[in-house]
């Protein structure tokens, strides 16, 4: 996997250009086979004083080292997106423990599984999801692990193949160690789907607008190394990478994201579209390779969809922000869209904390006079990516009201997660008049201007209102919540309950989000006096663009968001994980924006 080509690089130069930054005394490689000369001329080329050990060398190996030395164990096969940040990991607020573990944990939103419970006559007894991050908690996996050369030599040459072992053996060693979370994806690169999104992910960001010195630019999205052969009759979609003395042949025609490794060859007439070509690997002529990791002995196959295959799980649904099935234009779009947005909200919220600080003095002043308890009121909410953080209001309830809502659940007047009382004799008189002007919502432009929230956006939930359907919870917790948004100035039946206005126009903003629908929706809000009568749909999403959204919905077809809508299916009889997430949420026919519940709460 070392030599496994990852955008302009292959794995081991992108991993020793990280490893140059710290002072390295020596480069060293443990190979969990029988290494070959082949092999260790193909390293070296890369890393010209690597050192390869076998299992019974490691020991010998540490000897050449103080006891005081600092070892660092990578495993290569676990490549996080983004790089793995070695400075930020072994020199952040990490203390001084000499032990470290940088480790996968399961992602806030990365997906969910049901255990279904049975007695001991296999009757159902309960059926509960579980969300990773939140309420199924685990370490996926060890990325790589910092020790004191002391402490490496309790381990056998046995524990060195694996970090989870390494791990283990030195917590039964009775060594202290620190577990930190490594914020953002892993990929297992040793998967087709691993390698295909870390190319995607490279490719999409910054893989073809930054052009090391030994490549050449063929076209905008399409970088190619030294020796490379394309004849006048190919045909090349960026992003496309080709490495050096990779070669094409007439007629052939590779479609991005795509990576040809070094002296490749695309056969006559053959197509490539979201593949990844290995070094040395000959396309038949007139194949037809999509999706897939194609190596040399996989060639024989031809394009049979059988070694290397992965079809039938898409890379994208390994990454949360791919910008599924966007053109070029589109994704530069969204890069300036991010930032332009944000900055826009440093505008606002700062200057109008300043502008405002008069009137949320006045009305602290007057909480703190005619009920007990504290002035704001923090609730922990899911952010940008699952993220917790405490949301801040201005406490329009007696104190600790919020301990009182479970008892209170029988009396809920509306339908999904929400709550909703006829009358909520929790609500203070002051309370009523700041929810009717909604300056109990203010304090939460501080919580814009430390980038927690946005000023438009999906409404800020706690997981309780999340868990419901797996596909919106993702879909929703891509963005940045909002201070305001779509639903709050387009929704209707609000005393019925709108849960399913509020999927569906949560739905429709991940979906068509920009700067111009963020000032309509700003606008709209001002006009309305921050939502008190509804404005219609279509004033904000033009309605061509809702005819497409309602036919994607009533296809069932994935990625209505930016985020992927899939997740990996698994069971087992007795307690049993059994996949949750669907392809996408499926819409009857003649479905309209007010019968979208029952669907969406199933998850189906």
């Amino acid at each position: 996997m070392l030599l496994a080509p990852l955008g302009t690089d292959t794995l081991l130069e992108a991993l020793h250009q990280e490893l140059e930054a710290l002072d390295v005394l020596q480069l060293a490689v443990l190979p969990n086979f029988e290494p070959g000369p082949v092999y260790e001329q193909a390293l070296r080329a890369v890393v010209a004083d690597v050192t390869i050990l076998r299992p019974p060398e490691f020991a010998p190996f540490l000897s050449r080292f103080e006891l005081a030395d600092r070892l660092l164990l990578v495993d290569a096969r676990a490549v996080p997106i983004g790089g793995w940040g070695f400075n930020r990991w072994l020199n952040g607020r990490h203390g001084d423990q000499p032990v470290r573990h940088l480790v996968q944990a399961v992602r806030p939103c990365g997906g969910s599984v049901e255990r279904v419970e049975y007695d001991e006559g296999l009757r159902l007894r309960s059926v509960r999801r579980l969300y990773d991050g939140v309420t199924r908690l685990t370490v996926a996996n060890v990325i790589c692990s910092r020790l004191p050369v002391a402490a490496a030599r309790c381990l056998s040459p046995d524990d060195t193949g694996s970090l989870p072992q390494v791990r283990f053996r030195l917590v039964q060693a009775g060594l202290p160690s620190l577990d930190v979370p490594q914020p953002g994806v892993v990929l297992d690169l040793t998967t087709p789907q691993g390698l295909l999104a870390a190319n995607e992910a490279f490719l999409g960001g910054r893989g073809t607008t930054r052009r090391p010195p030994a490549f050449a630019r063929y076209a905008a999205d399409v970088l190619i190394g030294p020796g490379v052969r394309i004849p006048p009759s190919s045909r090349l979609y960026g992003p496309v990478v080709l490495h050096e003395l990779a070669a094409l042949e007439p007629g052939a025609v590779v479609v991005g994201p795509a990576v040809v490794g070094a002296r490749a060859r695309v056969g006559r007439e053959s197509t490539v579209a979201r593949s990844v070509i290995w070094p040395g690997t000959r396309v038949a002529p007139r194949a037809v390779v999509v999706g897939r990791v194609l190596v040399a002995a996989a060639n024989a196959a031809g394009a049979d969809g059988k070694d290397g295959d992965c079809a039938n799980t898409p890379a994208a649904a390994l990454i949360p922000n791919l910008n599924n099935g966007q053109n070029g234009r589109a994704r530069r779009r969204q890069r300036f869209y991010r930032p332009i947005k944000r900055a826009l909200d440093l505008l606002v919220s700062l200057p109008g904390l300043v502008l405002l600080a008069p009137l949320l003095m006045v009305v602290a002043a007057l909480i703190k006079l005619t009920s007990r308890g504290p002035v704001l009121f923090g609730h922990e909410r899911e952010g940008l990516n699952g993220r917790p953080f405490r949301c801040w209001k201005f406490r329009t309830m007696v104190h600790h009201a919020h301990r009182q809502q479970r008892e209170l659940y029988a009396q809920n007047l509306v339908d999904g997660p929400q709550f909703k009382l006829a009358h909520d004799e929790r609500i203070t008189p002051l309370g009523h008049i700041l929810r009717r002007t909604n300056i109990d919502e203010l304090p939460q432009l501080f919580n814009v201007l430390r980038g927690e929230m946005s000023l438009i956006g999906p409404r800020p939930s706690p997981f309780r209102e999340n868990q419901i359907c797996v596909p919106w919870r993702q879909a929703r917790l891509s963005v940045r919540p909002g201070i305001t948004g779509l639903w709050q100035v387009c929704r209707r039946d609000r005393d019925a309950g709108d849960f399913h206005q509020w999927i569906y126009y949560d739905l429709l903003y991940v979906r068509h989000q920009s700067l111009w629908l963020d000032l309509r929706i700003l606008l709209a809000t001002a006009l309305t006096l921050a939502g008190r009568w509804p404005v219609p749909l279509e004033w904000m999403i033009p309605r061509r663009r809702l005819a497409t959204f309602e036919s994607l919905m009533q296809a069932g077809v994935p990625g209505l968001a930016d985020a992927p809508l899939t997740s990996q299916r698994r069971g087992r009889h007795g307690n049993a994980d059994m996949s949750t997430v669907p392809a996408g949420p499926r819409r009857p026919a003649g479905l309209g924006p007010t019968s979208l519940t029952r669907p969406m709460l199933g998850g189906r």
